[in-house]
């Protein structure tokens, strides 16, 4: 392997915008280690050139994932550019129009769609014309197919093998890593037991499915406190008017965007993940690794990592969902005993996956091709 490009929306070195940024960022930063010549045609870049990569280029095209023809004129632009170069493979990112080789992060939208349980609910997101329009393209762009695929979970290759009838064979799946941190106390706060959650999307990320969790603990007289990153809580009233009626505001706690999202890990006592659907959920390999241990749904791809009572619990979220969830929380604060023994096991966890195991692992399938 001596030359490889990447085709993405956004090269960042410093202030990643999600786990996909994280990835790919590692991704070409060990390649660029390993000594392969490594080209980036991107929309947007923090990334100062000199010693980082052969190339950086900025394409001047806008890149919109919502606007399906923007993405093929962008995707034609690189690819008229890739043709002037002799790449062993060309690495694109998610459902996008195939050039060769994709990494995917993020579920599609045909199965967001099966996901749906409200009919009326169903029936808006059908029937809006953005969606039903990138439902076609995304159909369009895996039938005309790539080299080969990878997913960062289980789940993400479920979704892409039964919506889309690809072979699992053409699908390698490599999980995402962490970096490692420095570890704090393993012990179950002495005050009142925190929990965490992390809810860009409130509905998506379990937010819904965590408030009525507390809900339930409330009522059954259990003191904690839980700390959710939800940006937009001032503007969803919604959301406001429900921690009233569940009388949690002496236990809810709303943080905004966070610089330094350690700081929050080092916060909490346990990261919840409710997502009802979720690739992987890179927060809770990133909570592991600062030695707390996480319940995580089973729609979510970081389950695939967690043994259930020994490194962290996973919970079925289709079905009585909030009490699930709730009877595993119950338990951690009804046994701090047990805590420190599990985030003890959640760390060891998080030291296998870290992002030279992410990078070895892509590395060897690929060479495999």
């Amino acid at each position: 392997m001596k030359k490889i490009a990447f085709i993405i929306r956004m090269f960042q070195q410093k202030s990643f915008h999600g786990g996909g940024e994280k990835l790919f960022y590692n991704l070409i930063k060990r390649f660029i280690e390993k000594g392969v010549e490594v080209d980036v045609y991107c929309s947007e870049s923090d990334v100062i050139q000199a010693g980082f990569a052969g190339r950086v280029i900025v394409i001047d095209e806008h890149y919109d994932h919502n606007n399906p023809l923007t993405m093929e004129k962008f995707y034609d632009k690189a690819g008229e550019l890739i043709k002037k170069e002799n790449y062993d493979y060309v690495i694109s990112e998610n459902i996008t129009p195939p050039v060769d080789i994709t990494f995917l992060q993020g579920h599609s939208l045909v199965n967001r769609l099966k996901n749906i349980k409200n009919p009326f609910e169903a029936f808006l997101y059908n029937f809006r014309k953005v969606k039903k329009e990138r439902i076609k393209y995304q159909e369009k762009w895996i039938k005309q197919g790539y080299r080969r695929i990878f997913a960062v979970s289980e789940v993400l290759k479920r979704d892409i093998v039964d919506n889309f009838g690809v072979s699992g064979d053409k699908i390698s799946v490599v999980y995402p890593g962490v970096e490692a941190t420095e570890p704090v106390s393993a012990d179950l706060s002495n005050d009142k037991p925190t929990f965490g959650l992390l809810a860009p999307g409130f509905k998506i990320k379990g937010g819904f499915v965590f408030l009525n969790a507390l809900k339930i603990l409330k009522k059954q007289g259990h003191d904690f406190k839980a700390r959710i990153i939800y940006p937009k809580y001032k503007k969803n009233f919604g959301v406001q008017l429900l921690i009233n009626l569940y009388n949690l505001d002496d236990c809810v706690e709303f943080l905004p965007y966070q610089n330094n999202i350690h700081e929050f890990y080092r916060s909490i006592d346990c990261l919840i993940v409710p997502s009802l659907e979720d690739t992987f959920n890179l927060a809770a390999l990133e909570a592991m690794a600062c030695a707390k241990p996480c319940i995580i749904s089973t729609n979510a791809g970081a389950s695939e990592i967690i043994e259930d009572g020994v490194n962290g619990f996973t919970f079925n979220v289709k079905k009585n969902s909030a009490k699930n969830l709730a009877g595993k929380i119950e338990f951690l604060i009804k046994n701090p005993d047990f805590y420190q023994k599990m985030s003890g096991s959640a760390l060891e966890t998080a030291k296998k996956y870290t992002w030279n195991t992410n990078f070895d692992q892509f590395f060897n399938e690929l060479s495999k091709i």
